[in-house]
């Protein structure tokens, strides 16, 4: 089986930025509304692995958007079909901007993925699916803080079992930080040795390290991917991560990696919305970045 994993995906704007020149709606618009748009030029990765799983940064809604906070995220409920038409087929929930729209806007948002058939994972639920006869269960936190360690061991601990494969996705770090902290490497830590044979981060914006602990993979942070938080980054580097594992004698078990570096926008200097595979020269240049910060992780 093999999984791809993204970073943020932000299918809207800061409320109220809809109508602004470059927001994700208008370059949407502009574009001819077509739903298939954002992750088509990464679909010839996602469409060939057997689950992608994204983080959903932000809300599907039309519901009002909370004032008590500087950015609350919102895009149309119809914005799900693009996760399915990008062949992501599961998203993390567990984030900071989830509740951007109040408790309407969660549901809303749940409604919307389930009407495009996208699995969806964090805040309380769990996303359980066989793929290739070998089932997957997703769990997500908002991390940062060593407070859901005790919870998260334990819900790992009560999934694993050696037929199959827990993934955990955490939401955490520092904001513009390559360097992943001290708390990240401790929960990520606690869910591989409560089990989990995968841990993927994100909320930085920005590509973290990566760290392999007990022989499983720690993503610290994924980046941005299909970004509407932002029209004009610093930096548009990232990647896809891959995994692939093998059920041997009814155990499940990884037997390799890949990172694919790409841009999340073909425009550098100002977001499109569309993530590129980029060439060779680039890639270099990104996977060198990445050992880098790597080697940056806390001992």
């Amino acid at each position: 089986i093999l999984i791809s994993a993204v970073g943020d995906c932000t299918l809207g704007d800061p409320a109220g930025a809809e109508r602004a020149p470059g927001s994700f709606h208008s370059v949407h618009e502009k574009a001819g509304a077509d739903m298939s748009r954002p992750f088509s030029g990464v679909i010839e990765v996602l469409d060939e692995d057997d689950l992608t799983i994204a983080n959903l940064e932000g809300t599907l809604t039309r519901a009002g958007h909370r004032s008590d906070t500087a950015f609350a995220f919102r895009g149309r409920p119809e914005f799900a079909a693009m996760l399915s038409k990008g062949s992501v087929e599961v998203v993390n929930l567990a984030n900071n901007h989830s509740a951007d729209c109040g408790a309407r806007g969660i549901e809303d948002t749940k409604a919307s993925l389930d009407a495009a058939e996208v699995g969806y994972f964090g805040l309380g639920h769990v996303d359980k699916r066989t793929v290739k006869g070998i089932e997957v269960v997703n769990l997500g936190y908002t991390g940062g803080r060593l407070e859901v360690r005790e919870a998260m061991a334990k819900a790992v601990r009560a999934e694993k079992r050696p037929e199959n494969l827990v993934v955990v996705s955490f939401h955490w770090g520092i904001e513009g930080e390559h360097t992943a902290n001290d708390i990240q490497r401790k929960l990520a830590h606690a869910a591989i040795d409560a089990g989990a044979d995968l841990v993927l981060g994100h909320h930085p914006h920005v590509l973290q390290g990566i760290e392999v602990y007990k022989g499983k993979h720690v993503v610290y942070s994924l980046g941005n991917f299909v970004f509407g938080g932002n029209a004009q980054p610093a930096s548009v580097e990232s990647m896809i991560f891959q995994a692939r594992f093998k059920k041997t004698d009814g155990v499940v078990r990884p037997v390799g990696t890949e990172i694919i570096p790409v841009h999340f926008s073909g425009n550098k200097t100002q977001n499109d919305f569309r993530p590129v595979l980029v060439d060779d020269e680039t890639s270099a240049h990104i996977r060198k970045n990445i050992d880098a910060y790597s080697g940056l992780l806390p001992k």
